[in-house]
């Protein structure tokens, strides 16, 4: 993992983990909290899971991308929910 990447692993507080399904109240039971350092020993071990990026343009532009998050913005994620495999780990950050 880059010195950038640990950055924005460390500027995002925690992340939110997805075990299939989408972003809503009804799916909770799948959804979780990780800490930062939970998600990075995750990565640095090759666990297999698609990170998600959800910050805005100027937001990735300012602070960098974890090396290889998928970048969809929060405001165009519920309609491109489709297009994201629902069969392995999900995190949203």
């Amino acid at each position: 993992m880059t010195k950038q990447s640990l950055q924005v692993v460390g500027i995002a507080l925690s992340a939110i983990l997805m075990v299939g399904g989408s972003l809503t109240a009804q799916q909770n039971e799948n959804t979780e909290r990780i800490a930062v350092q939970s998600l990075k020993d995750q990565l640095d071990s090759g666990e297999t899971m698609i990170l998600i990026d959800v910050r805005e343009d100027y937001e990735l532009e300012e602070d960098g991308a974890i090396e290889g998050a998928i970048h969809i913005p929060m405001g165009e994620l519920e309609q491109r929910m489709n297009d994201i495999p629902k069969d392995i780990r999900l995190v949203f950050y």
